[in-house]
């Protein structure tokens, strides 16, 4: 058997599966094309079987669509199976963890794979621990203001193109193409990469979506939230996200809006609507206004 052989087989389905009674001889509800482990209790049990009796029933429950064979725990692992999985050209793998770890590393690596993914055009930092996605026109200056967080301590995860799939069913995690991680480009100077310039510390790999902010150039004529009462969200793979408009015109410190946006955020996750609150602090002077009338009235 090719070496390569076995390891060029796709794996169709995010689950793992125990060939369990199937080791008895009972095939009724063996499924054949998926990662199979085979933790202790199975090897024992092959090992109490004849040899013959051994090898046929490895023969029946292992068929060539099985993509791999996983081998748990430290028991030795029949020279029947290793011959079976030659034959099928199926590839067999040792993991010394005990089988239930190992059948939750591997669900949460097969479920992370499969997971859908959905691809955005923006900047995506980490500022004050939460995950921005910067995104707007060419040219209006997203990567700049990228670059003026990471000055200030913040970190890039990716530019430009941002990879985001979902993550227990709860989150949005985002992250960059491996070819362009770390890597930034800025109009008159090129590409540079922020890991070489400002540090190791100033890059990640990965984060959890938080906020989406789009830059647009400030236009006289459109109406712009000057209270924060009116929250949107997009949805991205069945999930909302906080979305937010920045308008940007000289004079304007986008990277200091964009922290107060940050920490702001991170206030109403702590329970502290500014907001709300200012909104809470009028409808209460209003209505003692209005009692006070009323008293006077009376009087």
């Amino acid at each position: 058997m090719d070496a390569n052989e076995g390891m060029k087989k796709p794996i169709s389905w995010p689950e793992v599966h125990f060939p369990g009674l199937s080791l008895t001889g009972y095939l009724k509800e063996l499924i054949r094309d998926r990662l199979m482990i085979f933790g202790n209790v199975e090897l024992l049990y092959l090992r109490d079987l004849d040899g013959t009796v051994r090898k046929k029933r490895l023969d029946d429950i292992l068929a060539s669509e099985t993509p791999a064979i996983i081998v748990s725990g430290k028991e030795e692992i029949p020279e029947e199976l290793v011959h079976s999985c030659k034959e099928k050209k199926i590839s067999l793998f040792r993991s010394e963890l005990a089988t239930m770890e190992l059948i939750n590393k591997m669900t949460m690596v097969l479920s992370d794979e499969f997971s859908t993914t959905a691809t955005y055009h923006g900047t995506f930092i980490e500022a004050f621990g939460i995950g921005l996605l910067i995104q707007g026109d060419s040219s209006i200056g997203k990567s700049e203001a990228a670059l003026g967080l990471i000055e200030r301590g913040h970190r890039l995860i990716s530019d430009d193109v941002v990879r985001f799939k979902v993550k227990k069913n709860s989150h949005l995690e985002g992250s960059g193409p491996e070819l362009t991680r770390h890597i930034m480009e800025i109009r008159g100077i090129g590409i540079i990469n922020v890991a070489h310039l400002f540090g190791a510390v100033c890059v990640r790999d990965s984060k959890r979506l938080d906020i989406i902010v789009k830059l647009e150039e400030w236009n006289s004529s459109t109406f712009y939230d000057r209270i924060g009462l009116d929250e949107k969200y997009i949805s991205i793979l069945g999930l909302n996200v906080p979305y937010h408009v920045l308008p940007i015109k000289p004079g304007r410190d986008i990277v200091l809006l964009l922290e107060i946006l940050v920490l702001n955020y991170r206030l109403k996750l702590m329970g502290y609507h500014s907001a709300k609150e200012f909104n809470r602090k009028i409808l209460e002077t209003i209505l003692k206004k209005q009692k006070e009338k009323k008293r006077m009235h009376r009087t």
